[in-house]
């Protein structure tokens, strides 16, 4: 790093290559360099240039480097002529980066370049009789792509950063484009892997999927005194971020009917999507029934008064997989995340309080989560929850939120994609209530040490949200196996000596 007056410039050159071993494995291996190289002037103008080589071992001789470059620059507004006299505007910057990454994780097995051949306990017979000599029976493994290369990702990035009336109000804001593409995809209906039947095999990898991803960031912070002991903050911030896959490299769903259902197509959904079979109403009496199971309008068993009737999508009579899920909701991972962080101080106490929240997202619920007497291996837990109260019985037909009990497994009502048990996982939570007392550094010079916090502290302590009647936390599993979410209490003291 050199300065020349008032222009500044910087630069890195690195090289490096690492190889580790786990147990019996080939070892992983990969190397690369990296450059960067920074200018500005008078900390005004802002430029920056990165560029990395790397390679890696999970690909074919020949396609095993990538370059990656990124660029990105700055203006800092708030020092030219025309704002420096300003005091409304204290500080006032433009930044905006343009870059290239890559991935060599791939899923699966490793060296998806190279065909395998594997063994197996079945062996066969050489000679013309059973007692004749036998050889192990080798198998192909998964089929092998050569061509396979980096997962890409091409981001843009643009920025503001000002702090204004006397650097009380501060405004950060960003707003994002992610194209990632050679994708590593799988063909076949709706991701299945599959080739034909002729074939034998799953396909191989290809690079070919390509999803895009948008949003916004920004945080709002106010700080600022009263009086001479009082001072406070707080500093709102917001995030969203949609995405949309572009390309899985997914074949048309074709119904038995032989029509398209390009709804049930992932490409064109975000990631995550909840694909789940529409709840329609619950079997009205015994004559519904009994027309239900002749015409097998649905394929987990024979159904009862009050049992769940899922809407045909496609109208061909029977609720099949595929053809007559839909998405629904939103995906799991939330769209919209969002904090509230809020403080105040007094004469050597301080109180802060900070709420976390997320919405556009959902929970497809399962097992003892929202099923009545789930089966858990052999076992069946009967756990009833206030949602059990309202199930349907002939008294409570028009008022029944939930289908008519039954004990054990039932997959008919107990499904594990039933828009009935797609519920919004939006929530608010209470993250961190704090209350600290810093003591005197009169106190603390006559007894030797420089300073001295005694705390109070609380986590997790309550959220808004829209699941208490099945008592899951809206970020933990949507299941029947999880740890839940605990509320903790701390007290300490920190003291610098």
């Amino acid at each position: 790093a050199r300065s020349f007056g008032q222009h500044n410039i910087g630069g890195l050159l690195m090289a490096n290559r690492s190889k580790r071993s786990y147990q019996n494995d080939v070892a992983y291996a990969n190397e690369g360099l990296a450059f960067r190289g920074t200018y500005n002037f008078n900390e005004k103008y802002l430029f920056e240039l990165d560029a990395a080589y790397n390679g890696s071992e999970n690909f074919a001789k020949g396609r095993r480097y990538g370059f990656f470059p990124a660029v990105s620059a700055g203006w800092v507004l708030s020092k030219e002529s025309f704002l420096q006299s300003n005091s409304f505007v204290n500080y006032l910057k433009l930044r905006g980066s343009y870059g290239l990454v890559g991935s060599d994780q791939l899923p699966g097995d490793r060296f998806g370049y190279l065909q395998f051949f594997n063994t197996n306990n079945d062996n066969y017979n050489l000679g013309m009789d059973l007692n004749s000599s036998t050889a192990a029976n080798i198998y192909e493994g998964n089929l092998a792509n050569t061509k396979l290369t980096w997962e890409k990702s091409r981001k843009t990035n643009l920025g503001i950063e000002t702090k204004i009336l006397n650097n009380k109000l501060s405004i950060t804001a960003d707003v994002f484009y992610e194209y990632r593409y050679d994708i590593l995809t799988q063909p076949g209906e709706n991701g299945s892997k599959n080739f034909s039947a002729i074939v034998g095999k799953n396909s191989p990898q290809l690079n070919l999927g390509s999803v895009e991803n948008k949003g916004i960031d920004f945080e709002i912070g106010w700080s600022a005194k009263i009086g001479k002991k009082i001072s406070y903050y707080i500093k709102p911030n917001f995030s969203f971020a949609r995405n949309k896959i572009l390309n899985l490299n997914e074949v048309d769903r074709i119904a038995p009917d032989g029509k398209p259902v390009p709804y049930a197509n992932r490409t064109g959904k975000r990631i995550g999507e909840q694909f789940v079979y529409q709840f329609d109403h619950f079997v009205n009496d015994q004559t519904e029934a009994n027309a239900l199971n002749a015409s097998n309008y649905q394929k987990w068993g024979s159904v009862i008064p009050g049992d769940v009737v899922y809407k045909d999508i496609n109208g061909d009579g029977q609720i099949t997989d595929q053809e007559d899920r839909i998405a629904m909701g939103n995906p799991r991972i939330p769209e919209i995340q969002f904090g509230l962080p809020l403080g105040i101080s007094y004469n050597g106490i301080d109180f802060s309080v900070l709420f976390q929240g997320a919405t556009h997202t959902s929970l497809l619920l399962t097992d003892a989560a929202a099923w009545d007497f789930p089966m858990y291996g052999q076992d069946i837990i009967g756990r009833v929850k206030k949602i059990h109260l309202n199930r349907w019985t002939p008294e409570t037909a028009a008022t029944a939120t939930y289908p008519a009990l039954h004990y054990g497994k039932y997959d008919n009502n107990k499904n594990s994609s039933s828009s009935l048990f797609l519920k919004d996982g939006s929530y608010v939570r209470l993250k961190t209530i704090e209350l600290g007392y810093t003591i005197s550094e009169k106190i603390m010079k006559k007894v030797g040490l420089n300073s001295a916090r005694i705390y109070v502290q609380g986590l997790n302590l309550y959220t808004w949200d829209k699941l208490k009647d099945y008592d899951v936390d809206p970020e933990t599993s949507t299941g029947g196996d999880w740890y839940p979410i605990q509320r903790v209490y701390n007290i300490g003291i920190d003291v610098t000596f």
